[in-house]
């Protein structure tokens, strides 16, 4: 019905989004699909053949994390709440966006709490009131302060009973004339107060079912019927956590069931773990369940089948920190700054397509009692892919061997250091603050801890620990990510990101194991090519690019490093300038006073920039030229918070980590072969409706490719980034060429590799 984008190869330029389905709480149905939201992604199930579809900007969506959607069967559209209180009504002949509350200027929350649809109205129960929708217009019809004196108050739902609508807050039950133009008037609304109300505790939901009204509070449920005046307490057996009536029948969620309840409020229960929403199909007798991390689940009222539907995707949408390793994009949530952020530990793979998770429910509990949290850094075997560590921000080291944990490595049997060694036993399993990794040339682990002495550790191949101290550095308290700008190198670089921060330059001098000859320095403030003084006040990221230059990300925009060796304990960095090319001669400095979450390299030495506020960019290799710059207003970008990036150097999918969530996008740069070696072209043939640039992959660096026709003419000439080039099937004059047989001859920039292949172009 609806436009849908649906996962699989991307094509040169396109995104595709990352979501997590492990937490579907809410659902919908129209006649065909039913519609599901999870940690803010939308997708669908075909109620006949179960396929899924998948929404989100790519599709035409306006806005990313999505919370609440309803159908309007009177109307044939579905609409869809957004986090921020954006709006948007779908429909099969495309998207209608109502932003007029997401723009509107108000002092307090703009959240919608529910949307209860009756006729063409939707009614918005919000933070501050009541809002209401025209579905047949578009557009935002009115307005309701309902509280005494035009007050704002928090609308938890709505619904139309008979002649009137009632909406409630924690406190209160406020009803007023459905057909009545003057609701938008707080006097028109009569308000009964908790005291008034049947039971006790908090109000939770007003529904209508049948010929009653319900009240759901405290987990009880109250009927009063139309012409009565006395609440009656119902289903008193059962906590209810929400109600949903749907086609006739009553469902009530409890945290290990759902229930189908009848006119007369018998009922019949679905075993199932943590419901969150259900709505009857009564065409095809079933029931649709929001089952949080089960996915969409139906059940079959008359053989009482359970099927599940549930897309592949990461645990979470919190791409914190990642890392692509030997074909694999590994995904942390983390996290810390000047505390921990307390998240579950969760590392999420992602391989040939497919998402692997390993949840935290995996993992043995800690003496405390607690499951691991704040994973920060995954350290990847370059022999084994599924060989890996992960650091944590509190609680040690866990090491993975064929994916599965294999041993967790804390003060107890290792050097790793807990910040209370003296403390109780939550201080010491909670405080062993670690977040940066890496494996050298040797195969030894090094892992970087704060607010200890030994903040540098390392382990040899034989699981041998050695405690390092930084000496004259020992007072950098939030050590990080470390690097080692050169394979083979003893030298390494480690960031301080905050509280005193700045690059701690160590070098062990190739005696990784005897610390007596080690050198270890901490610089804070840098001069650049101008002679002015940096002193960043936070270090965010660092990578090194394909010439041995080293990239840092800091609160005052990127510092260059331009030769590591160098560099090494040299309070000389650059910053590099963009001339204004106004005719001033004058020069901007890049992505000046900017925060750089993120900064990686592409196959073309290109810089991928991530920005705290001003979204992605990509900078050629001197950083002087902008060839892209993402945003949401221009791209499928999910937000313009850049957390972390990720590049996979085969293929040159770049990996985006948002605020919103991850997505990646198909870069015209990857890795540059040693040799030219089984060259091809995607997409080939060239159908007459395709409109984007064949790719052809398998070269080296910098190679010159040449299309002819079959007869040998040149069409146009290209060079690749990396292993990439790609041509738009137009000559050299810009004309789209007509169909037939092109070559792409394709040669090393020193001549000494040689290769071709075909590609059919039809119009």
């Amino acid at each position: 019905m609806f436009s849908h984008l649906a996962m699989g190869q991307l094509a040169m330029g396109e995104w595709q989004t990352h979501f997590s389905y492990d937490n579907v709480n809410t659902i919908a149905q129209s006649p065909n699909r039913v519609y599901a939201v999870s940690n803010g992604a939308l997708f669908s199930v075909d109620k006949q053949d179960g396929s899924l579809e998948f929404y989100s900007k790519l599709s035409g969506l306006n806005d990313a994390s999505v919370s609440d959607v309803v159908y309007s069967s009177d109307n044939d559209c579905l609409i869809i709440i957004y986090e921020n209180s954006n709006i948007d009504i779908m429909r099969s002949g495309g998207i209608t966006n109502v932003p007029d509350l997401y723009n509107k200027q108000l002092g307090t929350s703009k959240a919608i709490n529910d949307v209860f649809v009756y006729a063409d109205l939707a009614y918005l129960s919000c933070d501050f009131g009541l809002m209401v929708v025209n579905l047949a217009k578009n557009e935002v019809a009115e307005t309701c302060y309902i509280g005494e004196n035009a007050a704002q108050v928090k609308v938890l739902n709505a619904v139309v009973y008979h002649d009137s609508i009632y909406a409630v807050t924690e406190n209160a039950l406020y009803a007023a004339a459905v057909s009545d133009p003057n609701i938008v008037n707080y006097e028109y609304w009569n308000v009964t107060q908790s005291d008034n109300l049947p039971g006790d505790g908090v109000i939770e939901q007003i529904h209508s079912f049948e010929n009653d009204l319900l009240l759901l509070r405290n987990g009880k449920v109250y009927k009063k019927s139309l012409n009565g005046n006395v609440w009656e307490n119902v289903l008193n057996d059962v906590d209810i956590l929400s109600l949903h009536a749907s086609n006739g029948v009553l469902m009530g969620m409890t945290a290990s069931s759902v229930l189908r309840i009848s006119q007369d409020y018998t009922y019949d229960i679905i075993p199932l773990a943590n419901p969150h929403d259900a709505v009857l199909d009564d065409v095809r007798n079933m029931i649709w369940i929001a089952g949080d991390a089960l996915g969409v689940v139906s059940y079959n009222n008359s053989d009482q089948t359970i099927s599940y539907y549930k897309p592949s995707g990461p645990a979470v949408n919190i791409p914190y920190r990642m890392t692509f390793s030997n074909g694999r994009l590994f995904v942390l949530q983390g996290g810390r700054w000047a505390v921990q952020y307390d998240r579950l530990g969760v590392v999420m793979i992602y391989e040939n397509g497919k998402w692997n998770n390993i949840l935290h429910t995996e993992f043995p509990l800690l003496p405390t009692g607690s499951y691991p949290k704040d994973f920060m850094s995954v350290i990847v075997d370059p022999l084994d892919n599924k060989h890996f560590y992960v650091t944590s921000y509190g609680m040690g080291l866990y090491e993975f061997v064929n994916d599965e944990l294999y041993e967790h490595y804390t003060f107890e049997n290792s050097t790793i250091s807990t910040i209370f060694p003296n403390g109780n036993l939550s201080q010491k399993y909670h405080y062993m603050r670690m977040d940066g990794g890496l494996i050298d040339s040797e195969g030894n682990l090094w892992v970087v801890s704060s607010l200890v002495d030994n903040g540098l550790n390392v382990m040899d191949i034989q699981k041998r620990w050695t405690a390092l101290s930084y000496g004259n550095v020992i007072n950098c308290p939030t050590l990080g990510l470390i690097i080692m700008p050169n394979e083979g190198s003893s030298r390494k670089w480690i960031l301080c990101h905050r509280e005193r921060p700045g690059i701690v330059f160590y070098d062990d001098n190739n005696t990784p194991y005897d610390n007596s000859d080690d050198f270890a320095s901490m610089i804070s403030s840098f001069t650049d090519q101008d002679n002015n003084t940096l002193s960043p006040s936070e270090y965010y990221s660092i990578a090194v690019d394909k010439n041995g230059a080293v990239w840092v990300g800091t609160d005052i925009g990127p510092l260059v490093f331009s030769d590591a060796e160098a560099s090494f304990n040299s309070n000389q960095c650059t910053r590099i300038k963009i001339p204004r090319n106004d005719g001033t001669n004058l020069a901007d400095f890049l992505l000046e006073n900017e925060k750089i979450n993120a900064i990686a390299i592409d196959g073309a030495n290109r810089k991928w920039i991530g920005t705290e506020s001003s979204g992605l960019y990509l900078m050629s290799e001197n950083g002087q030229e902008t060839i892209e710059h993402f945003t949401t207003q221009n791209s499928p970008l999910l937000s313009n918070q850049i957390l972390s990036l990720a590049i996979n150097s085969t293929t040159g999918e770049v990996f985006v980590g948002t605020g919103a969530g991850l997505l990646s996008y198909q870069s015209d740069a990857a890795e540059g072969n040693e040799n030219i070696t089984k060259i091809s072209a995607y997409p080939n043939p060239v159908r007459e409706d395709f409109n984007g640039v064949v790719t052809i992959t398998g070269l080296v660096d910098g190679s010159i490719v040449k299309i002819t026709d079959i007869s040998g003419n040149l069409v146009c000439e290209t060079r690749s980034n990396g292993s990439l080039a790609t041509w738009d099937c137009k000559n050299k004059w810009g004309h789209k060429v007509s169909t037939g047989i092109y070559l792409a001859i394709c040669v090393s920039e020193d001549g000494s590799e040689y290769g071709k292949t075909k590609i059919l172009v039809i119009e």
